[in-house]
């Protein structure tokens, strides 16, 4: 295996220890409760709350994060993005490398075709 490809599988391997597939998002939000003065103050929301939001069996999800976590929440969430970055460096590696070897395979058969 090429040390480049190494290197990055070893990457690779790092970031799935605490990766969390998913974006991050803050909203502020109405309680609902007629009471509340951010029922009659839009100014007065509560938050902003963070949530790690992502997609299931086809479906919008997202989990609340409390304020305690929400440094873990961020390194869990740039570890996904450094896992997909990872990801599409060694396809890219193997589609180069694809290219390559099928461009080779062509050019042995055109080769052989003429003698």
């Amino acid at each position: 295996m090429r040390k480049q490809q190494q290197r990055l599988i070893e990457r690779l391997l790092r970031a799935t220890k605490t990766m969390v597939q998913g974006g991050l998002s803050e909203t502020s939000r109405r309680c609902g409760n007629r009471g509340c003065i951010c029922y009659r103050d839009p100014e007065r929301l509560h938050g902003p709350h963070l949530y790690v939001t992502y997609r299931e069996d086809g479906k919008s999800r997202s989990l609340y994060v409390p304020p305690e976590h929400a440094e873990t929440a961020r390194r869990a969430q740039q570890a996904w993005a450094t896992f997909w970055e990872i990801g599409c460096s060694l396809a890219k590696l193997n589609r180069d490398r694809l290219r390559k070897q099928w461009q080779q395979e062509k050019q042995s058969r055109s080769e052989s075709s003429h003698d």
